[in-house]
């Protein structure tokens, strides 16, 4: 069903807040515009930010190398096998709930950095934090696809939710200088302040309707027996087999080339004054300025501006993913943005400062794809089981990425971390050329251009 903004008339299920007076306001499928507002502004709120940059530096505290490096394995291994039970799960119980949920495991997890003491207490968060980002990785984009269905047309995901993600990522940017500034006072402040704003994000989505799908009770999602068949149907055979294959090797790069910023960049700012550098002279004098202690100029306090710019260009890229697909098609945008890769990856090898634009284009390219991707699956999917698959893709793409990091990793302990770089861009040359010649990964026009429009949000 599809309707233009002030011409809807659907049902709807209960719009009463906390009370049955309904103190709590609440948007519901009959209003568009306070609808897509109240996502972007759930989306500014999820933002987690304040741990970025110095979350490696809080573990290593108390844990070695290998016992984090064991961690991180854990984390990925439990997110890509919560993949398919938590899209399930969203399917069956609902999309909105399992959101709600899926902000209070994340909180829970942020706040409990502030009582950990032990490899096995660090293990547990992890694996919490894993469990929230699963519940969420594929409901996420099924809730927003059936809503924007019944309201502004689901041509206009692309758009909505490349915006959605660039506030999100221009809130993590304040959020990054704010969580470096924070970590100089005490360690713990930044999970304390993460938690709490990701604990009022879930407040924010419980204020947001249910599908009406949901609400009507037409779906309920696969039982067990149906999920197999439904994700072979949908995933292993065309026309989205090889597009997932393709994009899968895409974002494989990017995950893989994320891990190398803080080796590469510490290395090349090794003996220099960072307090000397602008940005990071002004975030400490607005610390000593407005707090009753004296902010250290640390690592932390140099990455955070870093990654405070990584998530403005990120936010940016987002913001036009909608307008960049309908004019481009998403076939040319695959295809321009693995072409940009495999040189991006590259060219660190003869020119090693070059990787600092290479962070830039990993990002760009990632914020970039997302929303299209995430469209194009959805278009493809029917309103039955339609978080089990896309949180199956999301598993796909996180296999996928498992290979980048291992070879990577071998390249890096034996060449330095800028040689990972040009091992992802070999590697994504070998493995995307025959695909893309014989898998015909490439949608067609008509598909790339779903995302065309304005949003009236």
């Amino acid at each position: 069903m599809r309707c233009q903004p002030g011409y809807c008339n659907v049902v709807q299920g209960s719009v009463k807040g906390a009370g049955d007076d309904g103190s709590l306001v609440r948007v519901d499928l009959s209003n568009p515009r306070a609808l897509i507002r109240r996502y972007y502004l759930f989306q500014a709120l999820a933002a987690v930010g304040f741990v970025s940059p110095i979350f490696a530096l809080f573990v290593l505290r108390d844990l070695t190398y290998p016992q984090y490096g064991t961690l991180s394995a854990v984390y990925s291994l439990v997110l890509v096998a919560g993949e398919i039970p938590t899209g399930y799960v969203g399917d069956r119980v609902g999309r909105r709930d399992t959101l709600v949920a899926s902000k209070v495991t994340m909180a829970a997890s942020l706040l409990g950095f502030l009582a950990v003491d032990s490899f096995a207490s660090y293990l547990a968060v992890y694996v919490l934090w894993a469990v929230g980002i699963a519940l969420s990785s594929g409901t996420g984009g099924a809730w927003l696809y059936e809503v924007l269905e019944s309201t502004v047309g689901e041509e206009q995901f692309t758009t909505v939710r490349g915006r959605g993600q660039s506030i999100a990522r221009w809130s993590s940017a304040v959020t990054t200088l704010l969580g470096a500034v924070l970590y100089g006072v005490d360690p713990s402040a930044p999970f304390l302040a993460a938690g709490g704003l990701m604990l009022v994000s879930a407040a924010v989505i419980a204020t947001l309707p249910r599908t009406e799908q949901f609400e009507a009770g037409e779906t309920a999602g696969p039982s067990v027996r149906e999920a197999v068949p439904l994700l072979r149907d949908r995933i292993a055979r065309p026309p989205l087999r090889s597009f997932v294959a393709f994009a899968a090797l895409l974002f494989g790069v990017v995950g893989a080339g994320n891990q190398y910023v803080q080796p590469i960049a510490v290395a090349v700012a090794e003996g220099a004054d960072l307090a000397a550098l602008p940005v990071v002279g002004a975030v400490a004098a607005v610390g000593r300025a407005s707090l009753p202690v004296d902010i250290p100029v640390t690592a932390a306090t140099g990455l955070g501006p870093l990654y405070a710019s990584f998530a403005l260009v990120a936010g940016a890229v987002s913001y036009y993913a909608g307008p960049i697909e309908a004019r481009f098609g998403l076939s040319r945008v695959l295809g321009a943005a693995a072409v940009v890769l495999v040189v991006g990856t590259l060219l660190p090898l003869a020119v090693p400062l070059a990787a600092f634009a290479t962070f830039y284009l990993l990002r760009a390219v990632h914020y970039l794809l997302r929303p299209m991707v995430e469209n194009h699956v959805n278009g493809h999917v029917d309103d039955v089981g339609r978080a089990t698959v896309l949180s199956a893709v999301s598993m796909v793409f996180g296999l996928a990425r498992t290979p980048f990091v291992v070879l990577a990793g071998v390249a890096a302990g034996a060449r330095g971390p800028v040689a990972a770089y040009g091992t992802l861009g070999v590697m994504l040359f070998v493995a995307a050329v025959p695909l893309a010649v014989l898998g015909s990964p490439f949608p067609n026009e008509a598909s790339g251009a779903t995302g065309a429009g304005t949003a009236d949000g």
